[in-house]
């Protein structure tokens, strides 16, 4: 696991080109700070046609010199520059075999730079894992930027007049070249009120872009001396047996999931497990006990506040599976000790992520590299509310949806200031389609709050919740369930919990796996009918597929449980020990209007927060508080230039 960048340019000279890649590498320490390295290439199209690439490694596979990076394939020219974990390198090192000559290391960084050789851009439908990665192709003098079909790790490029491309792993890296304005997007501004997160292929910072899961972005010169950028994608193939019955669904289903984790534990360093005692996280623990001799080091962050702390559950899976469990107590005094830390490690401003910072940064005090989480399970399964409010809508009869959506009106107008009530009308005034109730339950701010907040209209309508389609279309587009699961994916789980999980662990040069975000796993439960995934058969949880398939593996008091969500006492803590501090931000004028928001409804919103909290939530406050404090930290503001 390690950062890249990089920057092509036709303009810029040769060193000030290397000095801007080295700030970026130097601001990317932390998520590689075993090794470093910078290379300049020089094209042979042109003299001032240069790429320069750069990289930090965090040692996992093949911790010796022979990882180095940016990493050179002699005989063709190309280099590389990778940050990922390809779980398959050995399966693909044994297919390319000895064809190119002798290996040099034993990474999955040369089996990818040798893939590339062989196969071209197809190599990566090829990759099971995680990546974002850049090619520098000598033959045909291009550079390569390519992410992972799910968006798992990050890729932010931007370009200056057609004249130099930079590229980076965080958006906080491009900052750091001191070639990008810090200019704050009007558009992300509004964006972020909407979801809690900048949905892609937005930023935080105006013109810069995210590359898109699955997408590749070629670079190279035109006839005029300027460079020329070609977007396109690429698929990888996964065509699972079809289960004729549910019962033969759920067999092939664990088989895929322990191979799934199996995958996951490649490793030449420690692994841990984030362990919240929900049946996710649990999954994996106990999915690892039968394909590892090894029992597994867990993690839990523990509450003094009863209704949030779900210790007594993960504590009967750490004895269950006789894990090394340690427990991380979270109180009031400890969170505003680390939240200076925990807000700067945000790469873009986000309602959520501190949790991850908190559990992270004691794993990798543990002595721990990788971790692996069960994040994914939700969307795959049918976790979330967005899941029922879908399908129930879907039940109500025509007559029920007309008389509903002629009173929305005046249930708006009678509102009495709840979230929650004001979602029920907007639902009640939509078309009900599956991507409505998804949008609207994902929702902070409603669009007219938004308006008010930003001062200019809602302009995120014309960008889906992600602009990017998960590449596996073997889904009934009628089956409301797996559109609810896509949009969950693609959304919620790409925007915000895999760049919260990556930024907030990688600050503590932590590596964290997925194993249920798997093109095999995502692709076999995308597979299947929406109502097997629903059918309750005896259990209370939102997720009874999931249950039945690990009924012989975890107690029944796991399998039983509600969802609960890991998160923090926020509103509690907001209403004392933070709330000054929020405060302070929030009554900030400059600092409210530097981030694109008008201070005066700001201030609205936490004082109605103030007076009734469970009615207008804490999130909404504290994602006001985020985007300021993050603003500030960054430098970043609508006035930047």
């Amino acid at each position: 696991m390690c950062s890249i960048a990089g920057i092509v340019q036709t303009a810029l000279d040769d060193a000030a080109s290397a000095a801007a890649v080295g700030r970026m590498t130097q601001a990317l320490h932390h998520r590689g700070p075993d090794d470093v390295g910078q290379v300049t290439i020089s094209s042979n199209h042109s003299p001032s046609y240069k790429v320069i690439l750069g990289n930090t490694r965090l040692a996992i596979i093949d911790i010796t010199a022979a990882g180095h990076q940016p990493m050179h394939d002699a005989q063709t020219g190309n280099w590389i520059t990778y940050n990922g974990e390809t779980y398959n390198y050995r399966q693909l090192r044994r297919e390319i075999g000895d064809e190119f000559g002798t290996w040099h290391s034993n990474t999955d960084t040369e089996v990818v730079l040798r893939a590339y050789r062989k196969w071209g851009t197809t190599a990566l439908e090829k990759l099971q894992g995680m990546f974002a990665l850049a090619i520098w192709d000598d033959h045909k003098q291009e550079l390569i930027l390519a992410r992972d079909s799910f968006g798992i790790k990050p890729l932010y490029y931007y370009v200056d007049a057609g004249k130099t491309l930079i590229f980076a792993s965080e958006v906080r890296a491009l900052l750091a070249s001191e070639l990008v304005p810090r200019r704050l997007s009007p558009f992300a501004v509004n964006s972020y009120l909407e979801f809690g997160s900048v949905q892609a292929p937005l930023t935080i910072v105006e013109n810069v872009c995210s590359l898109m899961p699955g997408q590749i972005l070629t670079v190279r010169l035109n006839k005029s001396a300027e460079l020329e950028l070609e977007m396109s994608s690429y698929r990888r193939q996964v065509d699972p047996a079809r289960p004729t019955s549910r019962d033969e669904a759920k067999v092939q289903l664990r088989n895929i999931l322990e191979a799934s984790v199996q995958q996951h534990l490649v490793s030449d360093v420690p692994i841990g497990v984030f362990l919240s005692g929900g049946m996710d996280s649990s999954a994996i623990v106990g999915l690892m006990s039968r394909v590892s001799d090894e029992p597994p080091k867990t993690f839990s962050v523990v509450f003094s506040e009863k209704q949030f702390d779900e210790a007594s559950h993960s504590r009967l899976i750490a004895e269950t599976f006789r894990t090394d469990h340690c427990e991380v107590k979270l109180t009031e005094e400890s969170l505003l000790d680390s939240l200076p830390q925990a807000i700067a490690a945000l790469d873009q401003p986000s309602m959520d992520g501190i949790n991850t910072y908190v559990v992270s940064k004691a794993v990798k005090e543990a002595g721990v590299t990788v971790a692996l989480s069960g994040l994914g399970g939700d969307e795959l399964f049918g976790g979330y509310p967005s899941f029922r409010r879908a399908q129930k809508f879907e039940s109500v009869n025509k007559l029920a949806k007309g008389f509903l959506k002629a009173a929305a009106p005046l249930g708006h107008a009678i509102g009495n200031g709840s979230t929650q009530r004001n979602k029920f009308w907007q639902l009640a005034a939509s078309d009900g389609s599956a991507r409505s109730v998804c949008r609207i339950t994902r929702q902070l701010f409603a669009p007219g709050s938004v308006e008010k907040l930003s001062g200019s209209r809602n302009i995120t309508e014309s960008s889906d919740l992600s602009g990017q389609q998960v590449a596996k279309r073997s889904v009934n587009d009628e089956d409301t369930f797996n559109v609810i699961s896509r949009l969950e994916l693609e959304g919620y789980m790409a925007n915000t919990l895999l760049r919260d999980t990556d930024t907030m662990s990688m600050a503590s040069s932590l590596e964290v796996r997925v194993p249920f975000v798997d093109s095999e796993v995502a692709g076999f439960v995308l597979s299947l009918p929406g109502q097997w995934k629903s059918m309750a058969n005896g259990y209370a949880t939102p997720k009874p597929l999931l249950a039945e398939v690990l009924s012989d593996l975890l107690p029944r008091d796991i399998l039983n449980r509600k969802k609960m969500g890991f998160t923090l006492p926020f509103e509690k803590w907001m209403t004392s020990e933070l709330r000054g501090e929020v405060s302070d931000t929030i009554e900030n004028l400059d600092c409210v209007s530097a981030a694109g928001i008008d201070q005066h409804f700001a201030n609205q919103v936490w004082r109605s927060f103030l007076r009734t909290p469970k009615a207008v939530g804490w999130s909404r406050p504290w994602a006001l508080f985020v985007l300021a404090k993050w603003c500030q930290i960054n430098g970043v503001s609508n006035t930047s230039r």
